[in-house]
């Protein structure tokens, strides 16, 4: 717990400062590669491919280990680039690229990553650069495809919800609850699972966002137990009190994502747990025999809505094998090799010609597009989490 509770201070609060200002040898760089404001409005793609070619590789630090079926379609796309990949999470990026760029060293090109921090903090401090290619890798123009709010200020390569599952052998008829506030009831006391919070930016994210919409919250509990909401000096909205409750109907806490779902997904029984806060993607394990679906209709909200982002590191060594990269693993408008790892049920590209990807089995309720996602689940409000996470994570140390 001490190293979970370390490794969330770090990445979200306790960063070393970095010059706001460009050295000359950043600038002459991003001159240099063609980045930032000396990015040109059309890009020849084929000098950049033999350019990429004289740099022999790239380097990228991913989030996910799908990263890797990228790392053979790649190569084979564009043969005389060699890729070295590395599987890490979002806490171990930014803990290596600034110890790495603290002491002078530049050996990364591209992060594959999430979080506030990297939209807070290394953006901002120019540990990182925003990139967007002018076309994705079927030739459109990007500004066609991929709306400005996932352009900027960090390029969205996809979305990811964090979202409450249940077992749907167990409740064929659809979700059991309405709303939130249904899982502190006595009779589900011990039947919740979630990845410790202290263990992931995200879910820590899911908790303050219960906060920050501690009106809608109110709204719930009113709908649910037919009484306003009531406020108390240890629980002063009714995000706090929610939090409060389910730490006192015996939350379990697991280790990942991976622990939760397949709790859910293979229980047998009547009485089978639900997980919260856990990855939309993991739907994808029906197809091994889970039975995951999703509470999409709860009030207020079914969860909560990340993006991972592409972005290029700071004097990074391969410029332009990063941007080839990048503008790969964006896809096409049918997922495309660089994409198709990642295309999968549970994770939406931000491009509006690429579909959602159906769960098995397809007649589960479903969010195909991204504006119902917007409306059924909390996007994220960086500014108000960057100020307001401390508060929250302090909040639940209390009740441990």
């Amino acid at each position: 717990m001490k190293r979970a509770l370390l490794l969330v201070g770090l990445v979200l609060f306790g960063l070393a400062g970095a010059a706001q200002g460009l050295s000359p040898a950043q600038d002459a760089w991003l001159k240099a590669a063609g980045l930032g404001p000396y990015q040109p409005a059309t890009e020849d793609w084929q000098a950049i491919y033999e350019a990429a070619k004289a740099e022999g590789k790239v380097v990228i630090y991913s989030l996910s280990s799908r990263i890797y079926q990228v790392v053979d379609a790649f190569k084979a796309a564009y043969p005389g680039i060699e890729v070295e990949a590395y599987d890490m999470t979002d806490v171990e990026q930014v803990e290596k690229l600034t110890r790495e760029q603290g002491a002078g060293i530049y050996n990364v090109d591209v992060l594959f990553l999430a979080g506030i921090t990297a939209i807070k903090e290394l953006l901002p401090k120019h540990l990182i650069w925003n990139y967007v290619p002018d076309t994705t890798y079927d030739g459109k123009p990007v500004a066609a495809v991929i709306p400005a709010e996932f352009r900027e200020p960090l390029l969205v390569h996809s979305l990811e919800s964090k979202i409450v599952f249940y077992n749907f052998g167990a409740f064929p008829e659809g979700c059991p609850i309405d709303t939130l506030w249904d899982l502190t009831r006595p009779e589900f006391k011990g039947r919740v699972q979630m990845k410790d919070p202290m263990l992931t930016e995200e879910n820590m994210v899911f908790l303050a966002m219960l906060v920050q919409h501690a009106d809608e919250m109110a709204a719930a509990y009113e709908r649910e137990f037919g009484r306003p909401f009531q406020p108390t000096p240890d629980a002063p909205n009714a995000g706090y009190a929610w939090i409060k409750a389910m730490v006192e109907n015996g939350l379990v806490l697991t280790q990942s994502d991976g622990d939760a779902s397949k709790a859910v997904g293979t229980a047998t029984g009547p009485t089978p747990p639900f997980a919260i806060s856990c990855s939309s993607s993991k739907i994808r394990d029906n197809e091994k025999g889970q039975k995951l679906a999703v509470c999409w209709d709860l009030l207020p909200v079914a969860g909560t809505t990340k993006t991972n982002f592409l972005a290029i590191a700071n004097l990074a060594p391969h410029p332009n094998a990063a941007k080839l990269l990048i503008r790969f693993m964006l896809g096409d408008a049918n997922g495309g090799a660089g994409f198709a790892p990642f295309f999968v049920a549970g994770q939406w590209s931000p491009r509006i010609d690429v579909p959602s990807k159906l769960p098995t089995p397809s007649t589960l309720r479903w969010v195909t597009s991204l504006d119902e996602l917007r409306i059924k689940t909390w996007f994220y409000d960086y500014d108000w989490l960057y100020t307001h996470i401390p508060e929250v994570q302090d909040f639940w140390l209390s009740l441990r």
